[in-house]
């Protein structure tokens, strides 16, 4: 395994859909995840390249963590097929999660002769929430793939009845017409991501990192969003200027149009890229001062020749031009905002009764791909 000078950690989901770690991996090659309580739902490919991290506690913990996550599976299943997500929307919309908490708390003064650990009870809350919100993305990249699935069908019966472009669209609206396309409400992962993003840094403020410096890696920018929404809103108020510090910096090729086949030998061949390990070393200078001038310059400048080394690549291994469109990746640096002023936007009481731990008081750094 080859040596990380910083970690790149999946924010702050616990599930990876195939195209978003096809680009993580293609630039940076290792990814690093938190684990609730199940494992990180990977593509089988990537599981040797993504390195689970789970916090570390006593049998007794654990016994009550599953004991309180199943009081809740068994709530959910109890109110129908979508029991999962109304029991996250009644005890964990709410700021604060008074009623969660107070549930959890009454349940472990329940199961143990022992006080109440008020730290042991933020960490429980966190686990059982991420794990029911793991299960909740599991269910959506599923119906994502169903829905893949009958948009394939679709293509081989119009090309079946023999029809022509202009045909094909008028079958297409007239389904979408008798049946609409389906999509979870809460599309992209997207559900209570605030709270997510406070629980997630309760459980790495106790995994233990292993580098001082870490990058946030998210799904979209939904996320980028959330999490710095309530600092913005804070700056803005106190009539502080607010730099976002935001730069696309690449455009990769639709690498999710290659076949299982084709992207292992693309990320086989993207690793001898020169202009890729170029980019790396030149992103790592940037993360550990994202505010200088000249170090954006060279981050810019090396992310521009390996988009032109990958463009090359495509043709060379695809034989055919690379399209215009693409999964543009996205570098979020916010101008004087740290790691945990970012966890205390979100979760004041998980910062102040857990500390601040592992968390890094570095720059925040966020990537993310659209």
């Amino acid at each position: 395994m080859q040596e990380k000078m910083f970690q790149l950690f999946l924010f702050p989901h616990s599930v990876l859909p195939e195209g978003a770690a096809r680009s993580f991996l293609t630039l940076w090659g290792r990814l690093d995840c938190l684990r609730a309580i199940g494992t990180v739902h990977l593509p089988e490919w990537a599981e040797p390249l993504c390195e689970s991290h789970v916090l570390v506690k006593d049998d007794g913990f654990w016994e009550r963590v599953r004991n309180i996550y199943k009081g809740y599976q068994d709530l959910g299943s109890r109110v129908g097929e979508d029991g999962l997500m109304a029991v996250l929307s009644r005890d964990w919309a709410g700021e604060g999660a008074p009623e969660t908490r107070g549930h959890i708390q009454s349940v472990l003064r329940g199961m143990s002769p022992k006080p109440f650990d008020p730290a042991d009870g933020l960490l429980m809350e966190a686990v059982v929430f991420l794990e029911m919100a793991k299960e909740l993305d599991i269910r959506e990249l599923e119906l994502s793939m169903d829905l893949k699935q009958v948009g394939h069908l679709e293509e081989k019966l119009f090309k079946a009845l023999g029809a022509d472009e202009e045909d094909s669209a008028e079958l297409q609206r007239a389904l979408e017409t008798t049946n609409p396309p389906l999509s979870p409400d809460w599309g992209h992962f997207g559900y209570l991501l605030r709270q997510r993003i406070g629980f997630w840094f309760r459980l790495l403020s106790r995994i233990g990192v292993k580098q001082q410096t870490m990058v946030l890696a998210a799904l979209g920018r939904d996320v980028v969003e959330d999490a710095l929404d309530a600092l913005q809103t804070a700056r803005e108020r106190q009539g502080k200027v607010w730099n976002r510090g935001e730069t696309r910096i690449l455009t990769l090729p639709r690498l999710d149009l290659l076949s299982p086949i084709a992207f292992a030998e693309w990320l086989e061949a993207v690793q001898g890229l020169e202009a890729r390990n170029q980019f790396q070393k030149t992103f790592e200078a940037f993360i550990m001062a994202p505010t200088e001038t000249q170090l954006s310059r060279e981050l810019s400048d090396s992310a521009h020749a390996l988009e032109q080394s990958l463009k090359s690549l495509w043709v060379q291994l695809r034989h055919e031009t690379l399209g215009a469109d693409g999964a543009r990746v996205v570098v979020t640096a916010p101008e004087n905002v740290t790691y945990q002023e970012m966890w205390r936007s979100l979760d004041r009481t998980g910062l102040e009764v857990l500390g601040t731990g592992s968390v890094p008081r570095q720059a925040a750094i966020l990537v993310h791909v659209e």
